[in-house]
């Protein structure tokens, strides 16, 4: 949903709450400068300063305002912790679905197709996928500054050591949390791979797709299901060559779930599809 338009950019906001979440400045080129984190209070800005080497800002320039405080990581892209940032009310969501199996039936006496073929109810940036020149650099320095802990990890075919690919989720101790926040892929192009934000389920995703069809926007892959971490996704290109995803059903993880390491040659991209990975990194 749109935020504030203006001659020099765009601010969208997700139905969740947030009065801003993506912000498009216009340029002579296209790129990719940077993504927040939010964190839980304002004395964190302080320690960042001091134990990260972060730079003060001035406050966020956007609806919902906020305190911020920018890092920078290995690829130059700009890291900022945000605090204080006004949110609004929810938006009004869907009905859950109710599923009626072979084995449990839900759904009595009511059919379950009220649902319009229209434009997607986001409800919050969920996660992005970055290329980095260098996956261990990155995924040291990610988790060294901000915590963050590998979910899935893949290596080069029979070295292990090797690492290349990562999803990676907060560690927030005991407490659930989604199977990434970020995923590092190394690519020498840099930049943002996609940007993903939840829907409410599935068939929301479908109905999307549909409608997306129809106005001739180039579909990049889904609807599927990623092997790890669960998710369905549908990733389109915007006209300016952006890549969005939205994503349901996402698992979740603590920190004493550890790591999976893969053999990337192993591992599929959609377990719905034998479409080969290569196609989705185009």
């Amino acid at each position: 949903m749109t935020a504030e338009r203006t001659d020099d950019r765009l601010v969208m906001r997700t139905r969740g709450g947030d009065e801003a979440c993506y912000v498009a400045i216009k340029a002579a080129a296209d790129g990719f400068i940077g993504f927040a984190f939010a964190v839980e209070d304002a004395a964190m800005l302080d320690e960042a300063v001091v134990e990260l080497g972060a730079e003060r800002q001035p406050d966020l320039d956007l609806p919902g305002g906020g305190q911020c405080v920018a890092l920078t990581d290995p690829d130059g892209n700009r890291v900022l912790l945000v605090h204080g940032s006004a949110r609004r009310e929810a938006g009004e969501r869907y009905e859950d679905l109710l599923i009626n199996t072979p084995f449990e039936k839900h759904r009595f006496g009511r059919q379950q197709s009220g649902r319009e073929v229209g434009p997607a109810r986001l409800w919050r940036l969920g996660h992005l996928g970055l290329f980095v020149r260098n996956y261990a650099a990155s995924a040291a320095w990610y988790g060294q500054h901000l915590g963050l802990i590998g979910s899935d990890v893949y290596h080069v075919p029979g070295v292990p050591q090797a690492k290349i690919v990562g999803f990676h989720r907060l560690d927030r101790g005991e407490e659930w949390v989604d199977h990434h926040t970020l995923a590092l892929m190394q690519d020498e192009r840099g930049g943002c791979h996609h940007v993903s934000f939840e829907a409410h389920d599935y068939e929301a995703q479908l109905r999307t797709h549909r409608y997306l069809g129809g106005k001739d926007y180039e579909p990049i892959w889904g609807v599927g299901r990623h092997p790890h971490g669960s998710h369905v996704f549908d990733v389109w290109r915007s006209p300016d060559g952006a890549r969005f995803e939205t994503f349901s059903d996402t698992d979740l993880l603590r920190k004493s779930d550890g790591t999976n390491v893969h053999d990337i040659s192993a591992v599929v991209m959609d377990v719905w599809s034998d479409d080969e990975p290569s196609r989705y990194f185009i």
